[in-house]
């Protein structure tokens, strides 16, 4: 069960359902896990600060999974790639993405729990 939680200060090129629907689609290819267990969640906070200045635009994204099959690096670059394509006020180094594996013990679908 993949979640992708994205929070960004950054104006973003497309909609976010399109920029949803992208992460979801590339997520699921990339950990190779079906895309109806993808969630994805895009908020703008135009307060986020990066670094010493408030006009700083950036992206901070929290990346969980129930395994990541060897893929963290790989998701990392396209993730980042589609953030810069759609975010283009972000620079690179002010992208953070933080990887949460997460034991299947603690996720449940539909009231039951994955492991």
């Amino acid at each position: 069960m993949p979640f992708l939680r994205v929070l960004t200060n950054s104006k973003i090129s497309i909609s976010t359902d399109e920029l949803a629907e992208k992460a979801s689609e590339l997520i699921a290819e990339e950990l190779h896990k079906p895309i109806d267990y993808v969630v994805v969640t895009i908020k703008q906070n135009r307060d986020m600060y990066f670094g010493d200045d408030i006009e700083t635009r950036g992206v901070l994204a929290y990346m969980d999974s129930i395994g990541f099959g060897g893929q963290k690096a790989s998701l990392a670059r396209k993730l980042t790639d589609l953030f810069l394509d759609n975010m283009p006020s972000v620079a690179p180094q002010n992208i953070n993405i933080v990887f949460h594996d997460i034991p299947a013990s603690d996720v449940a679908i539909g009231g039951n729990l994955m492991g």
